[in-house]
């Protein structure tokens, strides 16, 4: 069985005007004052969100990071496994990245479980076009089609191999596990076609290396 799972924002809060110290520790683009803050419960898609943002609204995605193991181990009781921070040079403009990043993150998850238990996850994403996060992220042409390939770490690899061949993609990032979520995978970019194929193979060799745990030949 497969199953999806729905993405949740627990946090949204948004600084009209930033210390010093803030632009200086994270960075902030010259120009930019205000600072908007976000935490949801899945942590891929935060990225993809953050990178959505960027091509709705006058932003700059200045942060992401998940806490440690991810959701299981939070010290607060409303979860957040990842913070992402979006700068503008105002109000309104950070206003309307933000809602642009909670509309991704609730409307666009594409997180499986292949159990009724949820007791492995695989998180599958393609986007047609990127934005300006993700091309100054990764430096591959703005606008390239991508898929973000992500599941448990034996699953990721094997699964991985698979997309690889079967679709003519080249690897913006590798995620060798172990990672601050015990994850793995890759982000690939290249056609919409390819990205496609290797999105739709990866999220299949991941299922089935789920549901065949200790077989060496595939029958």
């Amino acid at each position: 069985m497969r199953k999806k799972i729905q993405a949740h924002v627990t946090r949204m809060k948004l600084i009209p005007n930033m210390t010093k110290f803030h632009k200086d520790v994270l960075k902030i683009p010259e120009g930019d004052r205000c600072l908007g803050l976000i935490a949801c419960d899945v942590e891929n898609i935060m990225y993809l969100a953050l990178d959505d943002a960027t091509k709705k609204a006058k932003v700059n995605a200045v942060y992401s990071l998940p806490a440690y193991t991810g959701k299981g181990n939070l010290w607060a009781m409303v979860r957040g496994q990842v913070v992402g921070m979006l700068s503008g040079k105002n109000v309104e403009d950070v206003r309307k990245g933000l809602t642009a990043a909670r509309s991704f993150i609730e409307d666009e998850t594409d997180l499986y479980a292949f159990d009724e238990e949820e007791s492995m996850l695989c998180f599958v994403r393609l986007i047609p076009r990127i934005g300006h996060y993700y091309h100054e992220k990764y430096r591959i042409p703005e606008g390239a089609a991508i898929a973000q390939l992500i599941s448990s770490p034996v699953e990721s690899m094997y699964a991985l191999d698979k997309a690889l061949k079967a679709g003519d993609v080249k690897i913006a990032e590798m995620i060798i596990p172990p990672t601050r979520t015990n994850t793995g995978g890759a982000v690939v970019y290249g056609t919409y076609a390819a990205c496609k194929a290797a999105r739709d193979t990866f999220l299949r060799e991941a299922e089935y290396c789920f549901m065949h745990p200790v077989d060496l030949v595939r029958n």
